[in-house]
């Protein structure tokens, strides 16, 4: 069986593009997403509230590409605060735990894994200078590379495609032989 999910979005200002959560059933992670338009909003959730890990999406005005920050936070809320200065980015995601089991080795260890993943994919041009991850327990780890999986199907649904490998076409002459 492949990772089938059912998933859950609520739209809490009622539109699509506003502040939105998500959620796969099932799952202890959740989903915050949300313009930077409306980024008192997002930080006034009670989720902001909690550790996690979050992502800054944008154009970088100097080269005209996408661009992300991966990051991770003990208290989402005050850090995002910490990158108001940052011009880039337009939209903000981020992932908690709804029974409070993410603790700072948890999310520094899904935010190296997350920078990896998205330095490999190459489609948005990195923010980060260089990703930090945290060793964990072989049980953790485990747990942390499902908590993964499910972000990974989540951020696509909340218009982040980051992660999303980029596929090569591949150019064929005209003549068939």
């Amino acid at each position: 069986m492949k990772d089938t999910a059912t998933v859950r979005i609520f739209l809490a200002k009622g539109s699509p593009t506003s502040v939105r959560t998500a959620e796969i059933s099932n799952w202890t992670g959740k989903a915050v997403a949300g313009p930077r338009s409306q980024i008192e909003d997002v930080l006034s959730r009670e989720e902001a509230k909690k550790p996690g890990v979050y992502f800054l999406t944008g154009i970088n005005p100097e080269t005209g590409r996408d661009r992300v920050y991966i990051g991770e936070a003990e208290v989402i809320r005050n850090r995002i605060k910490g990158h108001l200065e940052r011009d880039f980015w337009k939209s903000v995601v981020f992932f908690v735990s709804k029974d409070e089991n993410l603790t700072k080795a948890h999310i520094k260890y899904l935010e190296g894994r997350l920078i990896e993943a998205a330095r490999a994919v190459g489609r948005f041009e990195l923010e980060n200078s260089q990703a930090s991850g945290s060793p964990l327990p072989e049980s953790d780890e485990a747990d942390m590379d499902v908590f993964l999986s499910r972000m990974e199907q989540l951020l696509p649904i909340l218009g982040q495609e980051f992660l999303k490998p980029i596929v090569k076409t591949e150019v064929t002459s005209g003549s068939e032989g």
